[in-house]
């Protein structure tokens, strides 16, 4: 029996384009069945590049994630930010990420992140998020789930994203480019 309890939650959010790697359809199949057990979930919005719905199994599935789903297309900045703030999470459901930027600028202002354990997610969110395996079914919903069901995990995840936050800076950068460059050279006299 799906629950029906309106959700004061904000949006389930993704930033970013709908690329093959980005496993979008497997997101729209996560949510919808988070929504065919609650009713109340908050929407899902996609903020970015838009592609097509997944190929449902029903039409009637299709109009469901139709009703409950928001296409921004590409945002601005302020907007962009304006839907960090608004939203519940950010779900990055990749099967391939080169960095992760918007993960990082979740992070950054307190939103919990849903990532998968792909590419170079795991290694940026270190333990300031909630990491799925995609080839697990049902992974990514229950992770959904989760963040919308337990405040204590979503203050948890928020206060471990501003830390990890911090560690991605330009000094923290620099720091880390000139050690590798004095280990190049000391290297490289270590052989002349």
């Amino acid at each position: 029996m799906p629950r029906a309890q309106p959700s004061t939650a904000g949006p389930v959010l993704h930033v970013g384009s709908w690329e093959t790697r980005k496993n979008i359809p497997a997101l729209q199949k996560a949510y919808l069945d988070v929504v065919r057990e609650r009713p109340g979930t908050p929407p899902l919005v996609f903020a970015g590049a838009s592609g097509s719905f997944a190929s449902l199994q029903s039409a009637e599935d299709t109009e469901l994630l139709r009703a409950h789903t928001r296409v921004t297309g590409y945002v601005a900045h302020e907007e962009k930010l304006r839907l960090y703030r608004e939203a519940s999470m950010l779900v990055m459901a990749s099967v391939d990420e080169g960095f992760g930027i918007p993960a990082l600028e979740a992070m950054t202002i307190g939103l919990p992140v849903v990532a998968s354990k792909r590419g170079a997610l795991p290694e940026v969110l270190g333990p300031a998020g909630l990491l799925f395996d995609p080839d697990e079914k049902g992974a990514l919903s229950a992770a959904i789930r989760r963040v919308l069901d337990e405040p204590a995990l979503r203050q948890d995840l928020a206060r471990r994203g501003i830390e990890r936050a911090r560690q991605f800076n330009w000094d923290a950068s620099a720091r880390i480019a000139r050690r590798a460059l004095d280990a190049a050279v000391d290297r490289r006299r270590a052989r002349s």
